[in-house]
């Protein structure tokens, strides 16, 4: 009966994150130069009220010099709830999903206090029932947002910060954060940025490419068929069919902070993005579709109870002199 009991709340959970409504909290920030549009945290009516992604900085739209470089990338009428989002949304792998039985509790970075439904090896794409969301508190200006989130659990707490920020006369958008753990126990996990970009809103094809500061290697699924490695860039082949996906695991090649820099370019309108951080990454992943682009950058946290420890992102924006012919 418990777990039937789960089961039933899990449906009901859901059901309402995929119930559509046509107004969602949000906030506009710029900086004269770049403008973006971020959806807020909100108890009752976020744009994103899933388990996967941290709720905090879902960028709907971002623009530079009349580019647009986030959008929709999900053409189902009906996509999976922890597929609706947007922007350069971040995940964390959970705390403690493997100390915690069946209808127990485990923390999730930007989510809150989730219920464990089965036995079955956390994924991704599973969904799970919110026990806890914690406490969401926002702070706007005209060129920034900040998050902070703070959980409050038997031996899992942190204070999460995470902010959004248009770096004044630059077309550089940073997303820094600080989390410090307030619980009894160690905080060890990892989190990745997804980095849904939409350039332009153009279809995946010849005209995109990936740049890194070294020679990089790695398969996946459509490595030589949709994309290829070549030296330090990975360059796509062709025109993607809608269902196609691609993906490379394990990216090999970039360890060092300074390797953490990879540009994305679409070459057929001249729109790219330089994205670095000042944390080492501990994996790159990249996936697709054929709206979509995502280099995935990893970095690993491990921060000892009374510690905090901070990361950031950097985006600059550009226009590319050279066009796809």
């Amino acid at each position: 009966m418990k777990r039937i009991g789960i089961i039933l709340i899990l449906l009901s959970g859901m059901l309402c994150r995929v119930s559509q409504s046509a107004e969602y909290p949000q906030a506009e920030i710029s900086n004269g130069i770049l403008k973006a549009h971020i959806y807020l945290p909100d108890k009752e009516n976020s744009f994103y009220n899933a388990t996967r992604f941290d709720w905090s900085g879902v960028i709907s739209s971002l623009t530079y010099k009349g580019h647009t470089y986030f959008g929709k990338w999900n053409d189902e009428e009906n996509p999976l709830p922890d597929a609706a989002i947007t922007g350069p949304v971040e995940a964390y792998f959970p705390l403690n999903y493997s100390e915690v039985g069946v209808g127990g509790h485990f923390i999730k970075i930007g989510v809150g206090t989730l219920v464990k439904v089965s036995d079955e090896k956390h994924a991704d794409l599973n969904s799970f029932p919110i026990a806890d969301l914690g406490k969401w508190k926002i702070k706007k200006k005209a060129d920034e947002v900040q998050f902070i989130h703070v959980l409050h659990a038997d031996d899992y707490s942190y204070e999460y910060r995470k902010t959004v920020h248009l770096v004044a006369d630059q077309p550089t958008m940073v997303i820094s954060h600080s989390l410090k753990n307030t619980g009894k126990k160690r905080i060890d996990t990892f989190g990745y940025n997804h980095n849904f970009f939409v350039i332009d809103n153009q279809p995946i094809d010849k005209g995109f490419e990936l740049t890194f500061p070294v020679n990089v290697s790695g398969v996946g699924r459509g490595s030589g068929d949709i994309f290829e490695i070549r030296g330090n860039k990975i360059i796509f082949k062709r025109v993607m069919d809608e269902s196609e996906t691609f993906a490379c695991k394990y990216l090999e090649g970039l360890k060092s902070v300074k390797d953490f820099d990879v540009r994305l370019d679409n070459l057929n309108t001249g729109a790219g993005v330089r994205i670095t951080g000042n944390q080492p990454l501990s994996r790159f992943r990249l996936w697709g579709n054929s709206k979509t682009v995502c280099p995935e950058t990893y970095i690993d946290l491990k921060i000892e109870p009374g510690e905090e420890f901070s990361w950031s992102y950097f985006y600059e924006f550009y226009e590319s002199d050279s066009m796809s012919q």
